[in-house]
């Protein structure tokens, strides 16, 4: 597989999470066909089309997350083409969940920036510390590397040591550096140059070599320093430090920084530690449960379990499950894929974001509700920009062709450039939640299988979805930018979403 196709299916399937978190999935007949993978409202995805659009790009892996992913994708695309040509469709989605977290991250931030301040450093001090700890320094530096064998022995790796040791002392000697790195090497990004890496900075190589290149002078080489790639000579070539008059103003941004970040880890431990925070036992598999069938709304006893509880508080199953519905499917991916440390540490996130509300709401910093409005109005318009991004916002019919119809096939012919790199995704972070809660949506896990079997058996055949009887047709005037339904497709005439007033 190219790396370029590496990089299509990761941002395929980290753009789109597993269905169960997704969608309603199902394996019985719940508005699906029998030849349907996916349903968003009335649009309907079938096997074949979902193959026809995965099969021509050879180099994707025909695996259930990349069906999942597409058919993920298709979905919110979909409903959101419905959505931004529908008028007054958009004020229908109910986004209070992600409108209630925006009003929430506005409190705490200005409840951060009413409490936590730092003085201003003054320019002699900024100077006395720019000179004693020298930012912005780089040096350049060659090296000869000497890896050890895989599964080395003791006596394999004495020997490797002793021709390093061998080496440096002709290096110190005044042995021409760079023959001795071009001859003895194992490093193949630099042996050929003589073993010159150019300039760095601090951060920018493993620890043991950064902190033996940067204690040399000019001109000196080291002692032979280990590391996890094996054994380095280094020879110092430059130093070089920016003045303090060019550099002082983006050292100024990182000193202020560094003392805010400072400042608020105080602040925060004030907050955290006499409020006692504790996870309760079986929390961690609860969210693991909540997260993935996200479509269940816990109710009664469920709702009410503790998650955490906190001097004061605590935060409830039902709780978590009302922030999960504002989260972009990012992090619901991440919390799948967390281990339980993760997830443990997640729920102090989460309790500490409760214990900063209840510190907002002790000092009064609200939200008055001409601002809510506002963030309302705003998160209302990303539909519109989501839909620009994606050449969806103004869906123009052909002749004799219906505004549905006209949608399925311009997201299927949108679906089909973004598996074949020719487009961009467009993430739509919590907002989706709102479509697939409007309109019904559900995707079929008996059909995944069935559409690897038709792309395995379409490659089979050298289908390449250009130049063959089942290609797509050009574009017509009308639909320019367009694809019209291949002929012999079975083309389905889907019916507006349902959605629910």
């Amino acid at each position: 597989m190219s790396s370029s196709n590496d990089r299509l299916l990761s941002r395929l399937i980290a753009g789109a999470f597993p269905v169960t978190l997704a969608l309603v999935l199902t394996g019985c007949d719940t508005g699906l066909g029998a030849d349907d993978l996916a349903r968003a409202g009335d649009f309907r995805l079938e096997v074949e089309e979902a193959a026809q659009i995965i099969a021509p790009v050879a180099a994707l892996p025909s695996e259930p997350s990349l069906v999942q992913a597409v058919a993920d994708f298709w979905t919110d695309y979909t409903l959101l083409a419905w959505a931004v040509n529908r008028e007054g469709e958009v004020d229908r989605l109910d986004i209070s969940h992600v409108l209630a977290l925006e009003v929430v991250h506005e409190r705490i931030q200005r409840l951060r920036d009413s409490v936590i301040r730092v003085d201003e450093i003054t320019d002699e001090e900024l100077r006395q510390r720019f000179e004693q700890e020298h930012p912005g320094e780089e040096v350049r530096a060659r090296h000869v590397l000497l890896p050890f064998p895989d599964g080395a022995t003791p006596a394999q790796r004495d020997s490797v040591r002793a021709l390093a040791e061998q080496i440096r002392d002709r290096a110190r000697a005044g042995a021409d550096f760079g023959e001795l790195a071009r001859t003895y090497s194992g490093d193949p990004g630099s042996a050929a140059t003589g073993g010159d890496l150019g300039f760095f900075g601090h951060g920018q190589m493993i620890l043991p070599f950064e902190e033996a290149a940067f204690a040399l002078q000019p001109g000196r080489v080291s002692d032979v320093v280990q590391s996890e790639y094996g054994l380095h000579i280094i020879r110092l070539e430059e130093r070089r430090n920016p003045t303090f008059e060019a550099f002082s103003p983006q050292y100024r941004t990182q000193v202020n920084q560094q003392s805010m970040a400072q400042a608020e880890s105080v602040f925060l431990s004030q907050i955290e530690a006499p409020a006692n925070v504790l996870i309760q036992e079986g929390a961690i598999q609860q969210v693991r449960d909540v997260t993935a069938a996200l479509e269940r709304v816990p109710s009664g006893r469920d709702a009410e379990r503790d998650l955490t509880t906190y001097q004061g508080g605590s935060v409830t199953v039902g709780e978590f499950h009302n922030f999960l519905l504002g989260q972009p499917r990012e992090l619901l991916e991440q919390i799948r894929m967390a281990t339980d440390e993760q997830i443990d540490g997640f729920l102090h996130e989460v309790t500490r974001d409760e214990l900063l509300v209840r510190e907002a709401n002790r000092r009064q910093i609200a939200v008055a509700p001409e601002e809510q409005a506002a963030f309302e109005s705003e998160l209302r318009a990303e539909y519109g920009r989501a839909a620009e991004g994606l050449g969806i916002q103004a869906i123009q019919p052909g002749e004799g062709e219906s505004l549905p119809e006209a949608i399925d096939r311009v997201v299927k012919e949108l679906i089909g450039r973004v598996v074949r790199g020719e487009a961009q995704l467009v993430p739509m972070g919590g907002l989706a939640n709102a479509l697939r809660t409007l309109y019904e949506a559900e995707v079929s896990e008996e059909a995944i299988p069935r559409v690897i079997e038709r792309v395995d058996a379409r490659r089979a055949e050298g289908f390449t979805g250009d130049a063959r009887t089942d290609a797509p047709a050009p574009p017509s005037p009308a639909t320019q930018g367009t694809t019209a339904p291949a002929p012999g497709t079975p083309t389905p005439t889907p019916a507006p979403p349902s959605g629910n007033p």
